[in-house]
């Protein structure tokens, strides 16, 4: 009994939100490294995240260096009154070469790619971008600088990208990053963690569910 007691006043919760949707997401086009604005669409979702969360009481709000997550960020900071801090290394995957493509596009002229990528993306390099376990190695090290600058109790929301999220999801469930899919993201999805300190994780809800 007080075990459980004192476990569940050591969390530290992470709201992890992937930010709302720009003119790319909605035209289905590659989008990692391309600093690109939410549009009407993603303005609306952030501004609906960001009511749901009004009545959490929350101690920091941290967001990745691209304008799509600060601009989620900053709609979820206006009703705590806190600053939006820049954690880099929770930006998306640079998708380089594919960067604006349509899957189409991307399917026609880099087959090769995309075969292995369907099968084993956790290794593979995107050309002229990262691969996947990079961007999940340094997604999940820029989540725990984040939770080493706060206490038991505290309740954090971290705004950042689906190849990132999916990373540190795959890392704290145990899935291999080759299955990623297993997981889905929407625009604005709300993934819930909890940490309880070290390298003790747990997650009690992904994409809202």
């Amino acid at each position: 009994f007080f075990s459980l007691i004192s476990l569940r006043i050591d969390i530290v919760q992470v709201l992890l939100v992937r930010h709302g949707a720009t003119d790319w997401n909605l035209q289905g086009r590659c989008q990692g490294a391309t600093d690109l604005d939410l549009n009407e669409v993603g303005v609306h979702q952030a501004k609906q995240i960001a009511a749901s969360l009004t009545n959490e009481t929350i101690h920091g709000i941290y967001s990745s260096n691209l304008k799509r997550a600060q601009q989620t960020a900053q709609f979820i900071s206006l009703h705590h009154q806190l600053p939006v801090l820049i954690e880099t290394d929770v930006r998306e995957l640079d998708h380089g070469e594919l960067e604006g493509l349509t899957f189409a596009e991307i399917k026609k002229n880099y087959s090769q790619f995309i075969q292995k990528w369907r099968t084993e993306p956790a290794e593979i390099r995107v050309p002229g971008g990262e691969r996947l376990v990079d961007v999940a190695r340094r997604a999940w090290n820029g989540l725990n600088r984040i939770v080493q600058l706060h206490t038991a109790q505290e309740t954090l929301v971290v705004v950042s990208h689906n190849f990132p999220i999916l990373g540190i999801i795959c890392r704290i469930t145990g899935t291999h990053l080759n299955n990623y899919r297993t997981y889905h993201l929407d625009p604005c999805g709300l993934t819930r963690l909890n940490h309880h300190g070290g390298d003790h994780w747990g997650v009690t809800c992904i994409n809202n569910q």
